[in-house]
């Protein structure tokens, strides 16, 4: 582990993590080492790999939204004909397969973990992962090899947190923005999907998919309720109505399946119609 730390210190600048404690600082240079070991028992794709294994022009980016449970069967069936990309805590559903699933931050490892071994719909998934030294969840899930065995994982940075940057081009650094839906959306962008659809992206309140109505999560933070808007939500909106600007010339259409989502102050709302 000392040797590890020390390698990093020398290409990183002091002010990159003299604000942490020490023991977080060994924490994360121990959970690096490990992800050297637990890596191999797993197949890394290379950019190109990961480029290969899109097999429709349209994406579907799943958050965890209530909304998610207003979506009819058949709709789903019509979902599955394209490709999904599922991020945070969607692997809690039992609705379609999930494609490639993005992993940043964890609340709970090994009960996530848990899930995305036991979901049948995640037998196939590609598992999109941050890297790097400050990736603690992502090097976490891959050195303790919390992954199904032999999983196919493609590794990338974050960058340009809590900032309106525009979607990079390429899928080893994804634009983090204000959280984890530009992450997930940006990979759609650099995987060449032409059509991008969010959907479980609702930000008028707090409710998720697995609790009923008006739940609030037992781990929000103190004087945090269901009802409340997400904190960033004119920033995040903002932000994704500039990549659908930036997006649009290029022939790439950005939209949003529910219709009372806040993000369709700025997205065009997908025609589900053409679902049925």
């Amino acid at each position: 582990m000392k040797s590890t730390l020390g390698r990093w210190r020398g290409q990183l600048r002091a002010g990159d993590y003299d604000h942490l404690a020490p023991r977080h600082l060994a924490r994360l240079a121990r959970l690096y080492a490990l992800d050297r070991k637990g890596r191999r028992h797993y197949r890394l794709l290379t950019e190109g790999e990961l480029l290969a294994t899109r097999t429709s022009d349209t994406a579907f980016v799943l958050g965890s939204g209530r909304s998610l449970v207003e979506i009819t069967e058949s709709e789903w069936v019509a979902i599955a004909r394209f490709n999904t990309i599922s991020l945070r805590e969607f692997p809690r559903q039992h609705w379609v397969r999930a494609d490639y699933h993005l992993t940043a931050e964890v609340d709970f490892m090994d009960e996530y973990a848990c899930r995305l071994r036991e979901n049948p719909l995640y037998a196939r998934t590609v598992f999109v992962v941050a890297g790097g030294f400050w990736a603690e969840a992502g090097n976490e899930l891959v050195g303790r090899r919390l992954l199904p065995e032999g999983a196919r994982i493609f590794r990338f940075r974050r960058a340009s947190r809590s900032a309106n940057e525009a979607p990079s081009r390429t899928a080893r650094t994804l634009v983090h923005g204000y959280n984890s839906i530009f992450d997930a959306t940006n990979l759609a962008v650099a995987l060449g999907f032409r059509r991008i659809v969010l959907a479980g992206a609702d930000y008028y309140n707090k409710e998720y998919f697995w609790l009923a109505p008006g739940e609030t999560r037992d781990y929000e933070k103190p004087g945090i309720t269901a009802s409340m808007r997400f904190s960033g939500t004119a920033q995040i909106v903002s932000m994704l109505g500039d990549w659908a600007d930036v997006l649009a010339p290029e022939g790439i259409e950005l939209s949003v399946l529910n219709p009372q989502s806040l993000l369709a102050e700025r997205l065009p709302v997908f025609d589900r119609t053409t679902l049925s």
